[in-house]
């Protein structure tokens, strides 16, 4: 005679033990996702000099500025005039506190103009923004 019910129990008993396994095979893959899309971006072409502090600013806008001198404000070229304009138009003030992520080639006759600019916007405090090991650009 045929014995279903032991084999259908045994499958049933298999496959019930997978269930954990995708579950957690989502859960991970899910995890994944999310981590990958909290990374830092910024100009990567920008190489910030080595830092010789290790304060951080926090609640800061950030601004790059290039070798060449050129301004970068979320990923686009821009100008200190058209960066508190246009934060302006989304209807926020200028920020009292900025990060300025200078390359570390940039000669510092460009920088100090730049600053004194930031000051006449009604910036409170400019971090250079430094790296700790040359390493992690």
């Amino acid at each position: 005679m045929f014995n279903l019910g032991g084999e259908h129990e045994q499958r049933k008993q298999l496959d019930g033990n997978m269930l954990p396994v995708i579950n957690m095979t989502f859960l991970l893959l899910l995890f994944f996702i999310v981590v990958g899309s909290f990374s830092e971006t910024y100009n990567k072409d920008i190489a910030p000099p080595q830092s010789s502090s290790e304060s951080l600013t926090a609640d800061a806008e950030e601004l790059s500025l290039s070798g060449d001198g050129k301004l970068w404000w979320r990923g686009e070229s821009t100008t200190l005039a058209n960066w508190a304009s246009q934060l302006q138009a989304e209807g926020q003030a200028v920020p009292s506190r900025v990060s300025l992520r200078a390359d570390g080639r940039t000669p510092a006759a460009v920088i100090i103009p730049l600053i004194d600019e930031l000051k006449l916007l009604k910036v409170s405090r400019v971090a250079l923004v430094t790296v700790n090991d040359p390493g992690m650009l």
